[in-house]
């Protein structure tokens, strides 16, 4: 009866195959062939996702040759249809204005307990095996995964959604568009927050704001690279490059000015501008930096406190630093003291910029 059911199939008399198939079910309950048949029929009825899913939980099962044969023959067809239709969908897409422009997709952090449904689907999505996915697919922090033209990656972005798995796109261009005021200091704090800036290296201007114009902080921490000399086997000295301290930076984001207001206790001048602890200004070596900064840093908290903080930069620039192409392209806007040029630096607004577009793209 099975190859009664398949030639009526085949001839698209599809009423006299589910009346066979019903049949079949009634005579033979346990026969495997019966579900295959079902997803046989859903298949040419143009049912793919529902034929696909029940080809995919037949196969471990089957244990015919024939029948293994023909599930897999239904999961090819099937597979070569959804890239088809997928491909004329990019197609259509990738002519869209902008489509070209440089983009990034950017991975969100999934619970354990998820991955191994998540894998298969984003593998599936992204085209490599269960195994890589389920490693790519990050547990605590963001990972930059991918970059491309911005089209593509928003295509990609709307199937991952499909299979909730988080995810979200930006490009280049929306990144490198934001206003980064780089604080030397702040001068004031009424009637409105007034801060003195480094438009260009040597150069000051001032820029206001109110509080209640930032929407949102974002935090990390910078290495800080110096090359030493160590005493190598043999007794041969060696030059190698550590890491000897981080650099505290802070953005606070005004989406309504499509601005960053960016400070660094490295570049903060302490003796300058407000006052925000008796000893700040003190030329006797009362005052820290770290102790400087950290009053400055609790009046904002203190001032933004109702606010979102942003603040798993490391895990992510981790990700970020191997894409030294794409960091390339980000104009840091940051002026550290350095012996050369590090990628830490364009990682870090790269993040910072990312959480304003994931935040604030769709008020624009």
């Amino acid at each position: 009866m099975v190859d009664a059911i398949i030639d009526a199939i085949n001839a698209g008399n599809y009423q006299e195959a589910s009346e066979l198939i019903y049949q079949l079910k009634e005579e033979e309950p346990d026969n495997i062939w019966v579900p295959f048949c079902e997803a046989r029929l859903a298949e040419a009825q143009g049912y793919i996702t529902l034929a696909n899913e029940r080809y995919r939980q037949l196969l471990p099962n089957a244990v015919n040759p024939k029948l293994m044969r023909q599930i897999r023959q239904g999961i090819e067809r099937i597979n070569q249809q959804e890239n088809a239709q997928r491909q004329t969908a990019l197609n259509e897409v990738m002519k869209e204005s902008g489509a070209s422009e440089m983009g990034i997709l950017v991975l969100e952090a999934i619970p354990n307990e998820l991955k191994k449904t998540a894998s298969q689907k984003f593998g599936q999505i992204m085209d490599v095996d269960p195994y890589t996915a389920r490693l790519q697919l990050p547990s605590r922090s963001w990972r930059l995964y991918r970059t491309g033209a911005i089209g593509k990656l928003n295509f990609q972005a709307e199937e991952l959604g499909e299979a909730d798995i988080p995810c979200f796109t930006a490009s280049v261009s929306e990144i490198n568009r934001l206003q980064v005021y780089r604080v030397l200091y702040i001068e004031s704090l009424e009637p409105e927050v007034t801060v003195v800036y480094e438009p260009k290296k040597g150069q000051r201007d001032i820029f206001k704001f109110q509080w209640s114009a930032v929407k949102q902080l974002v935090e990390g921490l910078l290495p800080l690279f110096e090359e030493c000399v160590d005493i190598g086997l043999r007794g041969k000295l060696k030059r190698k490059t550590e890491t000897l301290d981080y650099a505290k930076i802070w953005d606070l984001h005004l989406p309504d000015s499509n601005s960053v207001v960016r400070l660094c206790d490295q570049q903060y001048r302490f003796l300058e501008g407000k006052t925000f602890s008796e000893k700040q200004k003190a030329r006797d070596g009362q005052a820290t930096m770290k102790e400087s900064w950290q009053h400055i840093i609790e009046f904002i908290a203190q001032e933004t406190a109702d606010i979102p903080v942003w603040s798993e930069f490391t895990p992510f620039g981790e990700s970020a630093i191997d894409f030294r192409e794409l960091l390339k392209l980000i104009n840091p806007h940051i002026d550290l003291l350095r012996r050369e040029d590090t990628p830490w630096d364009g990682a870090f607004h790269l993040y910072s910029g990312l959480a304003f577009s994931k935040t604030f793209s769709g008020d624009k």
